[in-house]
């Protein structure tokens, strides 16, 4: 073979992989935090609670078999990981409880729809409306308290998402 030949077997071999190279990323060898490795992380404030534990203004929580850590320091009302939820119960005691539980339904519904911020506010809004916790006047109080937001680079703006949510609180088909 000549050294052309192998200069071209080369490159047509760097054009078939590196589209695989750059989809991965970088950090595709490690797995996602566990409850228990955030809490090591955020320290002696964390707290474990298990599924099914959790409550808001004394009314359980679920999201699934996943658990809720709690967190004080958490720089918002609540966030998710893959496999747990993280709640913030010194930003939710500022907020009434149709709030708080629409919060924790919309870091439950990343849990089972992924990552987009319309589709857990549609699965929160409409979860509460089956599970009944969340009236018309519940939902209310949900789009005076998001209302204000800015759109960021993950979220639109809080009166987009209160006019989306009101659409999907509403979808007849949801049972």
């Amino acid at each position: 073979m000549t050294l052309r030949n192998k200069i071209t077997l080369a490159i047509g071999f760097l054009v078939m992989i590196l589209p695989l190279i750059i989809a991965l990323p970088a950090d595709a060898q490690d797995p996602p935090p566990t409850p228990e490795d955030y809490v090591a992380h955020v320290g002696g404030e964390g707290q474990i609670v298990p599924s099914g534990q959790f409550k808001l203004d004394g009314r359980t929580q679920r999201c699934g078999q996943r658990p809720t850590v709690i967190d004080n320091n958490l720089d918002d009302y609540g966030a998710a990981y893959p496999g747990f939820l993280i709640m913030n119960p010194k930003l939710l005691d500022r907020v009434s409880t149709p709030v708080k539980q629409w919060i924790f339904a919309h870091e439950c519904g990343h849990q089972f729809r992924g990552p987009d911020e319309e589709t857990a506010d549609c699965f929160a809004v409409q979860r509460g409306r089956r599970e009944g916790w969340l009236t018309p006047d519940g939902l209310e109080e949900v789009c005076t308290f998001i209302s204000p937001a800015k759109a960021d680079s993950m979220h639109f703006s809080g009166s987009y998402r209160c006019e989306y949510m009101r659409k999907c609180y509403a979808d007849p088909t949801v049972k």
